[in-house]
């Protein structure tokens, strides 16, 4: 059996729904950044990352 490992985790900055200030930034974009500095800051190398799991809280 295969292992589960949590590496890294990120999360991005909260701004005001629609006029803070990430108003022009996309949800992807943020989350683009997010995953980078969670694989920077872990270590591991992108080419044995299989799962990304990413959610939303409002």
């Amino acid at each position: 059996m295969r292992q589960a490992v949590i590496v890294s985790y990120a999360r991005t900055g909260l701004a005001k729904a629609g006029r803070g200030g990430f108003n022009n930034t996309s949800n992807m974009t943020m989350l683009g950044h997010a995953i980078q500095h969670a694989v920077q800051r872990s270590g591991a190398d992108p080419a044995e990352i299989e799962d990304v799991i990413a959610g939303c809280v409002a």
